[in-house]
């Protein structure tokens, strides 16, 4: 299954440099062994989504 997170833009930077690499989250999802995490630039400002 592919499981989609928004994430903010501060802490999105923060992941492609390496710098954060967890993410602590409510378990309000399912995850399984096998699944696909796809975490999504989110900005609240102008509800931009960018991919990663």
């Amino acid at each position: 299954m592919k499981i989609e997170k928004k994430v903010w833009p501060r802490y999105f930077q923060k992941i492609l440099e390496g710098k954060k690499n967890f993410e602590l989250r409510l378990a309000n999802f399912a995850c399984r062994e096998g699944d696909i995490l796809v975490l999504r630039e989110w900005n609240p400002d102008n509800s931009v989504l960018e991919s990663f």
